[in-house]
Formats: structure tokens, C-alpha cells, sequence
């Protein structure tokens, strides 16, 4: 994949805020580079044009670039806008006031210059513009009749695009709908309401279908790395929904059922989901391919493209734990323990599911799993899960008895944390998964859901919602379909998966209890300590531990108390989400360089 030939499409207006800042650098002359007049005239063109659209989306979808946004990241901006702000994790690290400004959105203190926010705004509108050079140049106005080539890449171009407008839509309610490559007089104002941006994210799906392939087939790789007719009716479906037009949702999410090119993954392979043995399965809508044996990037690409430290985000801290008595045969240790799930969302899952469903298995984990269902050094080659005396009484494995373990109720994040396992062999400081966009199980949660908001209590909503449920390996089977029985559900099955906290605030809208578990959000945060007693003397291996009891997790809640007191003292009646959040703030640097952009209530 070599790309320098059509750098020009990438250097042209760098930071694409919507203001008309832009400055056209399509007029200095590059060597090696084609101009604008002799470039978009052929099928290969067009083919790298889109290439362009999808490496650099993706790129800013998982990492910052710091030639276009102001602010480095641990983790993509895509995950962090679709889910910092979600009630179902704490925000662990090395204790009150790790996890720097992210901490900002998840306990609603942020304000308009917000950097966070700046970088999420910005990544969608440099994607719009990424996607405009293909759907602009690439018109009959120009070439006359374009070819069956052509108009799949401008239906590609239109369905990223309508996806980065429908994030818009979401999350800043009236964005300005930008349709053309801006230049530094351009000041696109305010889309005339929330409804609107949804409605022309339809019709500019529906322009796109028809040119638009189908996945070939539940195998498909390259079907599930490039847009294609399902995932264009998936994203037409989600606006149609948040529009609250039930009926044309259950419609195009219909299609993509019908279509048999997806399938969930049986309950044995759950565990593959957002790891490397799940790229491009049968469940998979669409998603950005990471990197692989097939992309030819050097190790700095790569690396920008994997998402720099996003092993680390998800991975355990390995500060609090026997991490040098780890065995990587088991997972890989020695991240920053910023995700744990909440008390309550690991009882919730352990209630609805049991403890030996497979997706329990595959999402989180306890302690004592950790402690004795996981190979740690010290138990050689010949092991076997499950508690026994010798592990016990082992001071090598868990928690040192000298360490806490911060924002743990005694329960590990499994999904997405990466673990050998599943493939996730680390390459250049990264694990190799992709970067799921739409996964099959969102479109029968969202067919569901649009069912049960019909007030259809049975028929094909409900086997939506119970196929889920099955292949979890849930204990909790649906006998009838309500709009609660698909909250619980789409909880749990898409935890961490970008749907959560924009769920509650559109479910919020008419049921306003949904949104008490934001208001509440980190007033209580738990530490877990194990209390296994011992003391060593000697040094490396002449170590001795004289050990007086065993493993034994337990949870303190002192901190918890007083991580509530901490932000309290930093924000006042200021902490935890309001009304105004409901949408989030237009960038202060936004708003400076553009006038006709109105911002949102409360901010």
C-alpha cells in the first residue's frame, strides 16, 4: 500500500474544524505529486482516493496525529468520544487524579476548551473532508458517466461521511452539515436541528446503497474491512432510530438481517470479540483494519495506526500486581489499570448471565479467577485451572501485600484487555485487533429495540433479542419483548463498545431515571487489597517468604470516599452530569474562528 503518490489529499487543510480555516495547499507545488486536474480521472484513482479516506479515518480514529490535532492520546479519540463519559467502569490508574484529563469527562467537569473534545470534533471533521475529495472530484459534473468503480468509492466516501455526521449529530445535536471541500472563507453555521442531521445522514445513505456491494458472504474479510450495503443500512437504521422513526429502522436494520452475510459468533468463540482471532468474522458490520501481514507500513505508521499505548488503557497495572511473576501465557501484564468495571455492572452481568456463561467469562473477571484459573511462573508448564492449596499460599501471584489495587471492587476487565490466548501477539508496543465500528450484534440490539418501540411483544424483535441472549449463554432468556428487557441486554452485550452513555441520554428523554447512574457517577469508588500476610527475606532469587495467611481479596471503600471528596473539593455543585450534558460543548477554538456557529444550551 504505497500511498506518497497522493500525499496532497492528506497535506490539504491539515485541521478541519468546519470554520474555514483551511489553507489550500493544493497550489504549492510537491514533487511527486499529481495535481487536483490530473488526479481524479481514473478507477485506480479513485480506488486510492478512497484508500487515503479510510488510512488517515482510521488513523484518527484509534491516535492522535500530531500534524492535525493538538493533543496527544493513550487511547483513540473514537473510543473516547463514545465512551469516557459511561457509567459502567471506573477510571482506575495509580489512584484520585490518574488518568489525567479523561477523568474530566468521566465525572462531567469539562468545559468548551476542553482538549478532549477539540480532538473528538476534529477527527470527525477531517474524516468529512477525507470523504469530500473523493465524493467532490468524482462527479458526472466533471467526467460525465462514472464508471461501476467509481460510484462504489463515492458510496463508500458517502456512507463514512454520513457516519461521521450521525457521531455529530449525536454527541453536539447541530453540527454544520459540511458537503464540500471548505475554503478560509467558509463559516458553515448550525444544522437547523438534531432531526435534520439525522434525516440527511438517510438520505445520504440511501444515495449510497445502490452503488453499494454486499458483503460476500459471513467469510468475507475484505467485506468486513470495507463499507459495504450493510453496513451503509446499519448506520441509516441508527439515525433512524435516534430520529425515533421506529418503523423505517426496523426496516433498513431488517435488510441487513435478511441479507445472511452476518452471524453471531457461537457462545465457544465470544471470546474472540475485540481481539485478534475476531477481525473480520461473520460479525462483523464493518471495521477499520489495524495492520497486518497484508498492509505494508513501516513501524512508525503502525504504530500511529494501532493506537499507541491502547494496550496499556486496557491492560491491568501491572504496579499492583506479581506482574514479573505474570505468565504471558496467560495475558499480557504491566498496563495502567485504567478500566475496571463498577461494582455494579459486574453483579448486574453475574445476575443476568451466571457465573459460567461465556460471555461473563469473556467480558470480566474476579480475583480469585485471577489468583487460580490463570497461569502465573510459578506454576511451571503442567497447569491446571482452579484452586488448590499450593496457590493458596503462594506470595508470588495477586496483589503484594504492600500494594492496593485502586478502583476495584474485585472484579478485571477481560474484554478487550489483551491476552495471547486470542492472537493478540504484541508487535511494535500494540496488539494486533481492528477497530470495530458496527458489530452485528449492535444491529440485532437496535432491530429489537425498534420492535419493542412498535409495541411488537413477540415475532422478529424477540429472536433477535433471545439469539443474543443465547449465545451468551444466558441464564436470563427473554420470554417477551419490552424496551427494558433490550436496555439490559444492549448493557451488557455492548459494554465498552461506544453505545452506553449516548443510549442513556436518548432512553433519558422519556425516562429520565435512566440517566440517575451519570448523576451518581464515582460517588463511591473501591480499592482492593488482598489479605495474604507474609515477609521475605533475602534478595532476588534467595528470596524467602515466610507466609502467615492466604489469599484473601477484600474491598475497602475509605478511598472511595474520599475520591468523591477530592473532585467535590476541586468542583463544587460543579461535579457530575446535568442537564447541558445531554450534548456536548462546540470547542471554544471553534467558536473564535467561527461566529455563524451557535453553541448549545448551558454552555
Amino acid at each position: 500500500m504505497k500511498l506518497n503518490k497522493y500525499l496532497l489529499l492528506v497535506a490539504a487543510g491539515a485541521v478541519a474544524f468546519t470554520t474555514g480555516c483551511n489553507e489550500d495547499e493544493l497550489d504549492i507545488p510537491q514533487k511527486g505529486v499529481l495535481s487536483t486536474e490530473n488526479f481524479y480521472q481514473t478507477d485506480e484513482d479513485a480506488e486510492s482516493a478512497m484508500t487515503i479516506a479510510y488510512a488517515t479515518t482510521q488513523k484518527l480514529f484509534s491516535h492522535s496525529d500530531h500534524n492535525v490535532l493538538p493533543l496527544s492520546y493513550n487511547y483513540g479519540p473514537y473510543f473516547g468520544l463514545n465512551n469516557w463519559m459511561s457509567d459502567d467502569f471506573w477510571l482506575g490508574g495509580s489512584g484520585v487524579g490518574d488518568c489525567g484529563e479523561v477523568n474530566k469527562l468521566h465525572q462531567f467537569v469539562y468545559g468548551v476548551d476542553d482538549q478532549n473534545i477539540l480532538c473528538e470534533y476534529a477527527v470527525l471533521y477531517s474524516s468529512i473532508l477525507k470523504c469530500n475529495y473523493v465524493i467532490n472530484n468524482f462527479t458526472t459534473q466533471r467526467l460525465g458517466e462514472l464508471s461501476e468503480t467509481q460510484k462504489r468509492c463515492v458510496a463508500e466516501a458517502r456512507t463514512l461521511r454520513a457516519y461521521d455526521h450521525l457521531l455529530l449529530g449525536i454527541y453536539w445535536g447541530t453540527p454544520p452539515i459540511v458537503e464540500t471541500i471548505l475554503t478560509a472563507d467558509d463559516r458553515p453555521a448550525n444544522s437547523e436541528s438534531q432531526e435534520a442531521v439525522f434525516d440527511w445522514v438517510v438520505k445520504e445513505c440511501d444515495l449510497a446503497i445502490a452503488d453499494l456491494p454486499w458483503r460476500n458472504g459471513q467469510s468475507d474479510y475484505e467485506g468486513a474491512v470495507r463499507i459495504t450495503k450493510g453496513f451503509a443500512l446499519a448506520v441509516k437504521g441508527k439515525a433512524l432510530l435516534w430520529k425515533g422513526d421506529y418503523q423505517g429502522a426496523k426496516a433498513a436494520l431488517g435488510e441487513v438481517i435478511e441479507s445472511g452475510n452476518y452471524a453471531l459468533l457461537p457462545p465457544d468463540k465470544i471470546g474472540a470479540i475485540m481481539h485478534a482471532d475476531g477481525k473480520g468474522t461473520s460479525e462483523s458490520v464493518f471495521e477499520f483494519n489495524f495492520y497486518g501481514e497484508n498492509l505494508n507500513f513501516d513501524k512508525d505508521e503502525e504504530k500511529a495506526r494501532g493506537g499507541w499505548n491502547d494496550h496499556n488503557t486496557f491492560t491491568w497495572r501491572g504496579e499492583n500486581l506479581n506482574s514479573g511473576s505474570f505468565n504471558d501465557k496467560s495475558i499480557y501484564i504491566g498496563g495502567w489499570g485504567w478500566i475496571n468495571p463498577t461494582q455494579d455492572f459486574a453483579e448486574s452481568l453475574i445476575e443476568n448471565d451466571g457465573m459460567d456463561s461465556p460471555r461473563r467469562k469473556a467480558w470480566i473477571k474476579t480475583y480469585d479467577e485471577i489468583l487460580y484459573d490463570l497461569q502465573w511462573d510459578g506454576d511451571g508448564d503442567d497447569f491446571t485451572p482452579g484452586k488448590t492449596e499450593a496457590k493458596e499460599w503462594d506470595p508470588k501471584r495477586g496483589i503484594p501485600n504492600d500494594k492496593t489495587y485502586y478502583a476495584n471492587a474485585g472484579y478485571f476487565i477481560y474484554k478487550i484487555c489483551p491476552h495471547p490466548n486470542q492472537g493478540d501477539q504484541l508487535s511494535n508496543n500494540q496488539f494486533n485487533r481492528n477497530a470495530s465500528i458496527m458489530r452485528y450484534a449492535e444491529v440485532l440490539l437496535m432491530y429489537a429495540e425498534a420492535c419493542a418501540q412498535l409495541g411488537e411483544t413477540s415475532g422478529a424483535g424477540l429472536a433477535a433479542l433471545n439469539s443474543i441472549q443465547e449465545r451468551a449463554g444466558s441464564q436470563h432468556i427473554s420470554e417477551s419483548l419490552t424496551l427494558k428487557e433490550v436496555q439490559n441486554e444492549k448493557r451488557f452485550e455492548l459494554w465498552l463498545e461506544g453505545c452506553r452513555y449516548a443510549d442513556l441520554v436518548r432512553w433519558g428523554k422519556d425516562d429520565p431515571t435512566m440517566l440517575k447512574s451519570l448523576q451518581e457517577q464515582d460517588r463511591y469508588v473501591p480499592t482492593l487489597v488482598d489479605d495474604m500476610a507474609y515477609t521475605v527475606e533475602g534478595e532476588g532469587r534467595k528470596k524467602v517468604y515466610t507466609v502467615t495467611s492466604p489469599h484473601s481479596g477484600r474491598v475497602v471503600d475509605t478511598i472511595g470516599r474520599q475520591e468523591a471528596d477530592y473532585w467535590y473539593r476541586l468542583y463544587g455543585e460543579n461535579l457530575g452530569f446535568k442537564e447541558k450534558h445531554k450534548l456536548l460543548p462546540f470547542p471554544q477554538r471553534v467558536l473564535d474562528l467561527n461566529s455563524n456557529i451557535k453553541q448549545n444550551p448551558g454552555w
